[in-house]
C-alpha cells in the first residue's frame, strides 16, 4: 500500500493511501484485506472458502481514479446481518464472471468454463458453514451418537478438533448422527435420511480424495474419516442383497477406505495414528455431577455377547471346518481360508470371555470384529462374489457375531440379515454348519 500526501481545496495535509488491487476475490467480496498469499491466503483457508486470485486488469483499462463511484443500489445487499452463505455466493459469482467473459467465444471455452464450474462446486461443497438442522445433528453427534461408539473422548472431542482441519470429517459426523436420529425420531426420518445421505456423499467423496494423498500431516484424519464412514455403512441397515462385504451391484465403498486405512497403519505404525487426540488410553471426563441430562443419554447401551442359538455348538463347527481345511494339501487354494477360520476362532473366543468392568462401554467386540474386517483380502472378496461355500460358511460365522453382540444400534438386524441371506443362497449346506 504506497502512502503520499497531497493538498485539499482548503491547503491542508491530506494523507493518501492507494489500496491493492491484487487480493482475492473472496476477501473482497467480503470487503476484508488479503494477505494476497498464493496459492491461497489464510482468510478464505480460515474461514473455509476457496481462495481464486483473479488476473488484475490491464492500466488502460482501469476506470479512472478520478471517476465518481456510483450510488450503491436499493437492490444490492446492505450492512446488517451478516451473510451466512459465503459459499454458495462465491458460486455465484465465479459463475456469473466465466459466463461473461467466455460469451461469444463458442463451444470450446464453453465446456472448459462448465468444467472450471464444476470445480468449483466440488471444492466449495466441503464448507464448514451449516444450517440449524445440520447443527442439531451435530449437537445430537456431540451430546448422544459419539459416546454410543465407544472411547467416547476420541470421538467426541478428538475427531471435531481434526474436523477444523479437514472439513470431510465434520461431514461424516453429521451424517452418523442423522442416521442415529432416525432410528430415535420416526416422524422425522425421512428429513433426517435425506440430512444423513447428503453429508454422507460429501464425506466419502472427502475420504477418497484424502486417501489417495497420505501423509504424516492426514494420516489420523484419514484414519478418523474412514472409521466414521464404516459406522455409517453398518447404521444405514441391511437391504436385501447385501452381505456388508458384497452387494448384489458388486460395491461396497467403505472397503476401499479401509485399504487406506491399512495402508496409514503400514506406513506411520499405530504409534503414531493413536496418539495426542486419537489416543484411545486417555481418560474421558467424568460426567458433571450436576447434569440434569437423563443417563441414557450420555453412556451407550449395555453391552454383552449372547448366543442365542440354543442345541448349536459354535466350538464344535469351527472345529470341524478347521479339520477339514487342515486336510487339504498345500496346492489347494483354499487352504487360503485357514487363517480367517482361526481370525473367526479368535474372535468367539475374546467374546466369550469375562470383560472387567474397565473395559466396559469401549466396543472392545465391534473393534474384534472391525479387525477380522480389517484382515480380510481381496481374494475372499473375490470368493464371495462367485459364491464359494466355504467363504460363504465363514460369512455366515461373521453374521453369528453380529447377532450376538448387543448393544450397538447401528449393528442392529445385520446379524439376522446376513444368516437369512445365507440361507437361501447355500441351501441344505447352511444347516451343516450354521445354525
Amino acid at each position: 500500500m504506497a502512502t503520499y500526501q497531497s493538498q485539499d481545496e482548503l491547503g491542508s495535509q491530506v494523507i493518501v493511501r492507494t489500496k491493492s488491487r491484487l487480493g482475492c476475490r473472496g476477501c473482497k467480496l467480503r470487503k476484508i484485506k488479503c494477505d494476497e498469499k498464493k496459492p491461497g491466503c489464510d482468510r478464505c483457508r480460515i474461514f473455509g472458502i476457496e481462495c481464486v486470485y483473479v488476473q488484475p486488469e490491464s492500466r488502460d483499462s482501469r476506470p479512472s481514479e478520478h471517476r465518481r463511484v456510483p450510488m450503491v443500489s436499493h437492490k444490492q445487499r446492505r450492512r446488517g446481518r451478516p451473510r451466512r452463505d459465503w459459499a454458495q455466493f462465491m458460486l455465484r459469482s465465479s459463475t456469473s464472471e466465466v459466463e461473461s467473459n467466455d460469451s461469444g467465444s463458442g463451444s470450446v471455452n464453453g465446456s472448459i468454463a462448465g468444467h472450471t464450474i464444476q470445480a468449483q462446486q466440488d471444492n466449495l461443497v466441503l464448507s464448514p458453514h451449516f444450517d440449524l438442522n445440520e447443527l442439531m445433528a451435530f449437537h445430537h453427534y456431540l451430546s448422544i451418537t459419539a459416546p454410543s461408539l465407544g472411547y467416547s473422548h476420541v470421538w467426541r472431542d478428538g475427531a471435531p478438533q481434526l474436523a477444523r482441519a479437514y472439513p470431510g470429517i465434520a461431514h461424516a459426523m453429521i451424517s452418523i448422527s442423522a442416521y442415529h436420529l432416525i432410528k430415535t425420531n420416526v416422524l422425522e426420518a425421512p428429513k433426517n435420511l435425506l440430512l444423513a445421505e447428503k453429508h454422507y456423499t460429501i464425506a466419502a467423496r472427502a475420504a477418497t480424495a484424502m486417501v489417495a494423498d497420505i501423509t504424516l500431516d492426514n494420516c489420523q484424519a484419514i484414519y478418523t474419516i474412514a472409521s466414521l464412514i464404516c459406522f455409517i455403512a453398518f447404521a444405514k441397515g441391511p437391504k436385501p442383497g447385501d452381505l456388508i462385504l458384497i452387494t448384489n451391484d458388486g460395491s461396497v465403498s467403505w472397503l476401499h477406505l479401509m485399504s487406506g486405512v491399512r495402508a496409514v497403519l503400514r506406513t506411520f505404525g499405530s504409534e503414531v495414528v493413536f496418539t495426542g487426540v486419537l489416543d484411545p488410553t486417555t481418560h474421558a471426563p467424568s460426567h458433571a455431577a450436576n447434569c440434569q441430562c437423563p443417563i441414557n443419554d450420555y453412556q451407550p447401551r449395555e453391552r454383552r455377547f449372547e448366543i442365542e442359538h440354543p442345541g448349536w455348538d459354535w466350538c464344535a463347527s469351527l472345529s470341524h471346518l478347521q479339520q477339514l481345511l487342515q486336510a487339504l494339501p498345500e496346492s489347494d487354494p483354499d487352504v487360503s481360508y485357514r487363517r480367517h477360520v482361526d481370525s473367526i476362532t479368535d474372535c468367539f473366543t475374546l467374546f466369550l470371555q469375562r470383560k472387567p468392568p474397565a473395559d466396559e462401554n469401549k466396543s472392545q467386540d465391534f473393534i474384534a470384529i472391525m479387525t477380522w474386517v480389517y484382515f480380510i483380502d481381496e481374494a475372499f472378496i473375490e470368493a464371495l462374489k462367485t459364491k464359494h461355500k466355504i467363504a460363504l460358511v465363514i460369512l455366515g460365522l461373521f453374521g453369528v457375531l453380529m447377532k450376538s453382540i448387543k448393544g450397538y444400534w447401528f449393528l442392529d438386524g445385520w446379524g439376522n440379515h446376513i444368516l437369512c441371506e445365507l440361507r437361501e443362497i447355500l441351501g441344505p449346506v447352511y444347516h451343516e454348519w450354521l445354525p
